[in-house]
């Protein structure tokens, strides 16, 4: 045998294997990431947009009682019609449905004289029932058992 010869380690060979295993893993991990992120991200979007479109469609009835009121020339016939609350200081509310759980409550100042009327509420309303002694159910029947 000729020593002069080079001879290839066999543990380089392997190193470099790990390490390219590694790296590949790696990649493959953060681009999983990634991809889990991006739906994330467009599920909210969607979320948002709806949100936003149930807003303005509430707005613009909301926007469509208050030009009925301002413009009804029998304000009892017309808050019977359309469930507007009339109060005796001259006061008009409503209540227009936002989505699921939350309505857009509108109260308007609506002055006697004809003068300037006036919006004294125009806000989003949770009208969800929480009841906070009602227990949640954290352990399924085939789950762990429950001690009394």
């Amino acid at each position: 045998m000729d020593s002069r010869r080079p001879r290839r380690s066999v543990v380089s060979t392997g190193v470099v294997s790990i390490v390219l295993i590694f790296v590949m893993l790696s990649l493959l991990t953060f681009a999983v990431l990634s991809l889990v992120s991006a739906q994330a991200d467009l599920r909210l979007s969607e979320k948002s947009a709806q949100r936003t479109t149930d807003y303005y469609a509430a707005e613009n009835a909301a926007n469509a009682i208050l030009a009925g009121l301002l413009t009804a020339d029998d304000l009892d016939a017309f808050a019977a019609a359309s469930d507007v609350t009339l109060t005796e200081d001259g006061r008009a509310s409503y209540q227009v449905p936002l989505g699921e759980d939350q309505i857009l409550a509108v109260e308007v100042a609506l002055p006697a004289d004809g003068g300037p009327w006036r919006i004294e509420r125009w806000q989003a309303v949770s009208d969800y029932d929480w009841d906070a002694d009602k227990p949640l159910d954290l352990l399924s029947t085939g789950g762990l058992p429950v001690l009394d």
